[in-house]
């Protein structure tokens, strides 16, 4: 039917068709793999589809207007990989798994703010504890925000946690900055050594969790509206 449209310019016509084929070839393989009956949502995508159907005229397109038919269209090819995870729990669970571990990630960064010597760690946590949090809220309810949100605060405490390890591997592998800490702090030697592997196992864990985190997220993108 959108063959016969004329009112659409022809390369955003091109791209209409497109996107509708490749959303027709997501729905048919996902027809093959369906592991839940989530009749909810397949009402849901029928009805979408019935209305770009029905929307898919000269007359029509001019009535609701060019751009909200194309968003349409958009919206319907981003549904067709997103509806993997409404009806895959198996994928449900791998990003639900991705989620974790950014959580776990951006949580064990806060503690190791506190843990750090330097007031400027515990500065950037401070700033960064509001779009963290708001990240992880919209992640949770797939929100496209999130991932964009996760995207731009996870940088900073993977540097950060690269940082850590070596600063604090630098005083435990020195006799010297062992001592000067213990005179600092207060504390005996032994102490300044077992906290300095204490933040150099944490940061390493962060580093891993945040950097798995990121990169499953990534990989589970087209969950996420």
């Amino acid at each position: 039917m959108l063959t016969k449209v004329k009112i659409l310019d022809p390369k955003k016509k091109e791209k209409a068709i497109k996107l509708l084929n490749e959303a027709s070839e997501n729905f048919l393989k996902l027809s093959g793999e369906v592991e839940k009956d989530n009749v909810e949502m397949a009402e849901f995508l029928r009805k979408r589809s019935v209305e770009i159907k029905n929307n898919t005229s000269d007359r029509v397109i001019q009535r609701i207007g060019e751009k909200k038919y194309l968003k349409d269209i958009e919206r319907m090819n981003l549904y067709s990989k997103t509806a993997f995870y409404d009806f895959k729990p198996t994928m449900l669970k791998k990003l639900k798994k991705a989620y974790r571990m950014f959580i776990y990630g951006m949580a064990l960064y806060f503690v190791l703010a506190g843990l750090s010597t330097r007031p400027e760690l515990a500065i950037t946590a401070l700033i960064l504890a509001i779009p963290a949090i708001l990240s992880m809220l919209s992640l949770q309810r797939r929100g496209y925000t999130g991932l964009m949100l996760a995207y731009a605060v996870a940088p900073i405490p993977i540097i950060q946690s690269a940082m850590l390890v070596r600063m604090f591997y630098s005083v435990v592998t020195n006799p010297e900055a062992i001592k000067k800490a213990a005179e600092l702090l207060g504390k005996s030697e032994s102490f300044v050594v077992a906290y300095s592997y204490i933040v150099i196992i944490l940061s390493i864990v962060d580093f891993v969790l945040l950097t798995y985190g990121i990169y499953a997220l990534t990989k589970h993108r087209h969950a996420f509206l």
